[in-house]
């Protein structure tokens, strides 16, 4: 089921994961956000670009304690974390959710006003747009769990398209969240903070998890044989760039 909620498109996917996505703007500037829900709280991965309010659409869906996950810190995955005060980064990626400047984020000399179909709203004035400053209220590592009222997932630190990039493995459910990790479309591993060598051992990592479904950070979710070609594939870019 796939529905508009003004500026996002939430679809519902099985095990109670929703997408909810900025349609206005293309697969590479509209990162994928995540939100799992359980009977007692709620599991926010990602938050969007930050031009629209999120927290009231999270709350449309599933009106519970919310755990806003942030998985790094570029434009796309940030932009409306300070609407939630549970707010988890890894620690490599901590400063930047503090000072969030262009630069630091990525989308300095990436995002404009011509990346947009429309606007929230027809006086919103792109020249203003910024990412507001929301510091991590706690910080996770490598096999951190996140429980949220019935549900809990493990953390994965999966570094290569940024320092302290997370993924996110549901065992209950075989679900891997990849984040920027790996994802069916244009990637970038030459970003500053970027490093291909991170990457590759990163790609490795997720390709051996063998899951069953895998909702990724950009464009489509990928079943698990879809999944591990793609995975062998990016290796081989790799390789082939060194």
């Amino acid at each position: 089921m796939t529905m508009v909620a003004d500026w996002f498109e939430v679809t519902e996917f099985p095990d109670r994961v929703f997408r909810l996505r900025e349609p206005a703007l293309g697969p590479l500037h509209a990162a994928n956000i995540w939100l799992l829900v359980a009977d007692r709280g709620a599991l926010l991965i990602d938050a969007g670009v930050g031009v629209a309010a999120l927290a009231p659409v999270v709350r449309g869906i599933a009106d519970l304690p919310v755990v806003c996950l942030l998985t790094h810190t570029h434009y796309d995955h940030i932009g409306g974390a300070h609407e939630f005060t549970d707010r988890r980064a890894h620690a490599l990626e901590a400063a930047t959710l503090a000072n969030p400047t262009p630069e630091a984020t990525q989308w300095g000399g990436w995002l404009s006003v011509d990346d947009f179909r429309r606007f929230p709203t027809p006086d919103y004035d792109f020249s203003r747009y910024a990412i507001t400053p929301a510091p991590a209220s706690a910080l996770v590592e490598e096999g951190s769990r996140i429980d949220f009222g019935g549900r809990a997932v493990t953390l994965l630190h999966t570094p290569g398209h940024s320092p302290g990039l997370i993924c996110v493995l549901e065992e209950a459910t075989n679900t891997l969240f990849s984040s920027d990790a790996l994802y069916d479309g244009r990637m970038f591993f030459d970003l500053a903070g970027s490093n291909r060598a991170d990457a590759a051992a990163s790609v490795r990592r997720l390709i051996d998890i063998d899951a069953r479904v895998v909702h990724p950070g950009h464009f489509g979710s990928l079943e698990r044989e879809a999944f591990r070609r793609l995975g062998f594939a990016t290796l081989a870019r790799l390789s082939a760039a060194d």
